[in-house]
């Protein structure tokens, strides 16, 4: 038995058709890359790129505040000097330690 196939609708003529949407050669489409933030829904995303974290600014030069010590060792009231040795800065008093202890305790009880 031979079944007929019915005809959806019947050919359109050729001047009536409608022209197929052709991209320019040498074009390629633009996949858009919608940049997020990490550990979010949106960054496992096909088209995503995951921001990297911001800066911290370890190795940035920052400026040294001044400190009373500083004051203090500048103008010279501490009997301390800097020793500067090849294997290293050290500290050397001025005086004995016993004599400059003893004589901040009295100063401490004026």
């Amino acid at each position: 038995m031979v079944v007929e196939k019915a005809a959806a609708s019947p050919p359109v003529p050729v001047g009536e058709r409608r022209p197929q949407k052709q991209e320019p050669l040498g074009r390629k489409k633009k996949i858009r890359q919608q940049v997020t933030d990490g550990f979010t829904v949106k960054a496992l995303m096909k088209n995503s790129v995951v921001r990297g974290p911001p800066l911290a600014g370890a190795f940035k030069e920052r400026p040294t505040k001044p400190t009373a010590f500083r004051k203090f060792y500048e103008r010279g009231d501490f009997p301390i000097a800097l020793e500067h040795d090849t294997k290293g800065n050290k500290i050397a008093w001025k005086g004995l330690v016993e004599a400059l202890v003893s004589e901040l305790i009295l100063n401490c009880r004026k």
